[in-house]
């Protein structure tokens, strides 16, 4: 069949039009990569807090001597062996980490009586005491998302998740109804009027539902953008672009750390990263184009035309007669070709991947594979506000490994190929995540060395499986596999910040052993799925069935 895209190249060339939407697009993915974990991981951020006692606390507020200076800092540690003075009117308690801290949630009653003991406590009743580094000010300290209300912090990683999941499912409509463009710019814009009403929320509920349309508003402009990217290069650099999008993406996550730690305000930080979006958003308006094969494929024939004139003209080419007819002439057997294979194409559907067997085989053991990752993945960026030492560093090296993660899981598939280096990968995952906990009461240091690469093999195998998962489905049910097992992954996703929020209130092991058990049996599980290197994509059902049938031949050759 024709390529519309490949005509398009041919006769304008890859020059300027091409290079400045791509540009645009790159660009738009670095500065958008800090909304990602932006509300989940700095906004919500809750330090540590004990019930504020008039008494107590009372008189740093009007502290004016030395004494006073003295007393506060006291009444600024959270270790229960530095200060008798608070303890007699807050009880100490153990931690998720087996530390002794002073009660969160609870007081003594009656203390002026003398009567400071376990049995005589009440629940925190004239707000928190909240142990913030200068500046500080987050949306937890603002609406006292504590104690009672700590199921509210865990929330926001959920709306995170369901934003991903109704963006993956929703954005494909969008993008074949109306095109790659609009879904692209539809993205930038929501991503750009979410991060800036964030900002102004006057209630904790604005800051779940914000992240909800970034999250969908981010997983939009990064897929179609993409989409678009795939659909202007040509064949020789589409690969390296598009995992240029991907890394680039990763590299601006590494910046959020950055701006938590200017912006020590929740609101004025969320409402920086709302105005550095403006900046893609704008030249995105003017430089960005239709793609030629989407014009082409839906009957835009006065678009593509012009789409190609434009592009000749930027690139300052010319076209004659000749070209002019070469141009028509396969640009209408694109549209014969395309109409023909929508006439005879066999309709499947997402129920055709439970009905046949081997299809059957493949989504549930995708389904764990994408299952596994997301909830690494997720896992370890959300839980670094959990980990020991310098938030804003420990996040900046759990974020900052990402990268050579992706490129690492570039250049392994080419040597062994996808389906050895999700077993590798995954497998090394789950064992740093497995001797974690045994680190924890050892070196901290150890225990953040281990979180960052697990995030670096977590990330390589989030992009291989974007890879891998297409290969091993006929093309009629390709998009399908992809919404399948991306609707398992957000599922997953959204259980996790639960799963972290129990490993802070019953023990911190918890997340790092569920994670990692699961991590190892999905590596054992895709073990059993057929090898797609140096074979073509599946087109038909057939096809599809083959790939098993190869795989058996080259274990008997070996």
């Amino acid at each position: 069949m024709a390529d519309p895209n490949d005509i398009l190249g041919r006769l304008a060339g890859f020059g300027l039009f091409q290079k400045r939407i791509i540009a645009v697009l790159l660009f738009a993915s670095f500065l958008a990569g800090p909304t990602t974990f932006m509300g989940s991981v700095f906004a919500v951020y809750t330090p540590p807090h004990r019930c504020y006692v008039q008494e107590l606390d009372g008189q740093e507020s009007s502290s004016g001597n030395k004494n006073d200076e003295k007393t506060t800092k006291f009444l600024s540690t959270t270790d229960p062996n530095v200060s008798d003075i608070i303890s007699r009117y807050i009880p100490i308690e153990e931690g998720a980490d087996d530390e002794l801290r002073w009660s969160q949630c609870y007081m003594y009653n009656n203390t002026n009586e003398g009567n400071s003991t376990a049995n005589n406590t009440i629940k925190c009743n004239n707000g928190w005491r909240y142990f913030k580094e200068p500046g500080e000010f987050t949306a937890s300290m603002e609406f006292d998302l504590v104690c009672d209300n700590a199921w509210v912090v865990p929330l926001v990683g959920t709306f995170l998740m369901i934003g991903l999941m109704l963006g993956s499912i929703m954005g494909g409509y969008v993008s074949d109804r109306f095109g790659r463009k609009v879904a692209s710019l539809a993205g930038m814009v929501a991503l750009t009027v979410s991060s800036l009403l964030m900002a102004f929320t006057p209630v904790w509920i604005g800051i779940h539902l914000m992240t909800l349309v970034q999250s969908f508003a981010n997983i939009v402009r990064i897929a179609f953008g993409m989409v678009l990217i795939n659909e202007i290069c040509p064949n020789k650099y589409r690969h390296r672009i598009s995992v240029s999008n991907i890394l680039l993406s990763s590299v601006g996550a590494a910046f959020l750390p950055l701006f938590a730690f200017c912006f020590r305000n929740w609101r004025y930080m969320t409402g920086a990263i709302g105005i550095v979006q403006i900046f893609a958003l704008l030249p995105a308006i003017f430089v960005l184009e239709e793609s030629p094969r989407w014009l082409c494929q839906n009957g835009k024939d006065k678009q593509y035309k012009r789409l190609l004139h434009k592009a000749v003209q930027v690139n300052k080419n010319k076209l004659n007669e000749t070209e002019m007819s070469e141009l028509e002439n396969k640009r209408l057997q694109v549209s014969e070709e395309a109409g023909e294979k929508d006439t005879n194409k066999e309709k499947l559907s997402y129920l055709h991947l439970i009905k046949i067997p081997f299809l059957r085989k493949r989504i549930i053991i995708f389904s764990l594979a994408w299952l596994s990752v997301c909830s690494s993945f997720y896992g370890l960026s959300l839980n670094a506000n959990n980990l020991k030492g310098n938030r804003y560093l420990v996040f900046l090296c759990v974020s900052g490994a990402e990268t050579p993660g992706h490129i690492l899981s570039m250049l392994t598939i080419q040597k062994i190929g996808c389906r050895l280096t999700f077993v590798i990968f995954n497998t090394i995952t789950g064992c740093f995540l497995l001797i974690t906990p045994l680190l924890q009461s050892v070196n901290n240091v150890a225990v953040i060395a281990c979180n960052v690469v697990g995030k670096l093999f977590a990330s390589g195998c989030f992009s291989l499986l974007y890879a891998f998962t297409g290969d091993l489905f006929p093309t009629l049910l390709r998009s399908q596999s992809y919404g399948a097992c991306s609707f398992v992954a957000r599922i997953s996703g959204g259980l996790v910040p639960f799963l972290l929020y129990l490993g802070i209130t019953l023990h911190e092991s918890i997340p790092y052993l569920v994670l990692g058990v699961i991590s190892v049996a999905s590596a054992f599980a895709v073990y059993f799925l057929p090898e797609t290197k140096s074979q073509p994509l599946p087109d038909s059902l057939e096809d599809a069935r083959l790939q098993s049938r190869y795989n058996q031949r080259i274990a008997c050759h070996r």
